[in-house]
């Protein structure tokens, strides 16, 4: 039997092996670092998902939006700041961003250099009162509408929580004002990755109902996939929010449950819903 070795089989035999490799890595959540601020422990979109998600365009923003690894000491933050923030990035022509044409294009912004500049990247914590938590459904980020065909899908999606900077502004009831007051919003998000079972809409939503002051600490992240609102009205479908500031992923939701206009006496969101049943 005659046997032709082409020369270019070991080089095609290696290809194949980094793309089978790859692609196997693609499902694996491991963050890139050796102590990751992680809230609990695994759980299953953890080995089926990885920090790129279904990557793509967003591949970059995604792995922004998974970041457990945020990097330099606790930084605190507060709603005027992220307002701030948001005027940097409108001000800085290299960052695109919105569902539309801005700054002659849309996002998400591949480049995220300059957004570290301004301090994507860092870990941060910010006070203040939930309006109102909600079950997100599939995302690029999540790995997108994968597991929608699982019997309880929830546990492998994010949880978009508002959150607004006075007690007045959650514990409205005036429903004509409900867009003008989430406009004055800025998002936080659990993630579905090392996700505790407690971390659920329902959890936090009792604690919005209870108009508790909440402290959220977690991943500095800009959205450049969205647009804020604008003179205090939602823009399309967008998320309604001032600022797309955001902090995401979280690493720890705690409850404020006394002394709470000084130090504060604060509980994880676990140890509030155990004590609340």
């Amino acid at each position: 039997m005659l046997i032709v070795r082409s020369p270019l089989l070991p080089v095609i035999i290696v290809a194949l092996f980094a793309l089978f490799a790859s692609a196997a890595l693609a499902d694996d959540f491991t963050p890139p670092c050796t102590k990751p601020f992680l809230p609990g422990k695994a759980v299953a979109i953890d080995s089926r998902c990885g920090t790129k998600g279904t990557g793509g365009d967003e591949a970059d923003q995604n792995e922004a939006k998974n970041n457990f690894c945020a990097k330099g000491p606790l930084m605190a933050l507060t709603f005027d700041r992220l307002g701030t923030l948001q005027a940097d990035v409108v001000k800085n022509k290299k960052i695109n961003f919105g569902d539309l044409g801005n700054h002659g294009a849309h996002g998400p912004t591949k480049d995220r250099a300059p957004l570290r500049t301004l301090g994507e990247g860092k870990r941060v914590q910010l006070k203040g009162f939930v309006l109102i938590a909600r079950q997100e459904k599939g995302e690029s980020v999540n790995c997108g509408h994968d597991f929608d065909h699982e019997p309880e899908k929830n546990p492998f999606h994010d949880i978009h929580i508002s959150l607004v900077g006075t007690k007045e502004l959650a514990s409205s009831t005036d429903e004509t004002q409900k867009d003008a007051i989430e406009c004055q919003s800025v998002v936080a998000e659990m993630t579905p990755h090392f996700r505790p079972s407690g971390w659920t809409a329902g959890g936090v939503n009792k604690v919005a109902k209870k108009h508790l002051l909440v402290r959220v600490t977690g991943h500095l992240f800009f959205d450049s996939s969205h647009v804020p609102c604008a003179s205090g009205k939602p823009v399309r479908s967008n998320p309604k929010r001032f600022s797309l500031w955001e902090i995401h992923p979280i690493y720890k939701f705690e409850v404020c449950i006394a002394d709470c206009d000084a130090e504060g006496t604060w509980q994880t969101l676990g140890q509030w819903l155990t004590n609340n049943p």
